[in-house]
């Protein structure tokens, strides 16, 4: 009961900072400097006048926060040592990025795809 809590606790806060994060930097129109932005329309081919920023900012703060809270709750669970924990840590945000960025971004190339 515990773990769920904490990566419901993580999660929200996570989320939370990317949200307003992004948001600033919307106001700002500074989104070209987000890294997770641009590289999502350059791989995936997506056209630039179709998309709706907040909510594609949205869906990467959401990725994001599941990312973070689900590798921290995953770590705090394991009972090995700290090094170990470090590497399946590492190991499971990386296949977690590269999984959860690419179907993301298959799902923006047929909603906003040139």
């Amino acid at each position: 009961m515990f773990d769920i809590m904490f990566f419901v606790i993580l999660f929200v806060v996570v989320y939370f900072a990317y949200y307003f994060i992004f948001d600033d930097m919307l106001k700002k129109e500074r989104y070209t400097k987000i890294s997770e932005l641009v590289i999502l329309t350059k791989k995936f081919n997506l056209d630039k006048k179709k998309m709706n920023y907040r909510k594609l900012l949205n869906g990467i703060a959401i990725i994001n926060a599941f990312i973070i809270a689900f590798s921290a709750t995953l770590v705090e669970w394991l009972p090995i040592d700290i090094m170990f924990k470090l590497v399946v840590a590492f190991g499971v945000i990386l296949i977690l990025i590269f999984s959860l960025y690419f179907a993301y971004g298959k799902y923006l190339n047929k909603k906003w795809g040139k």
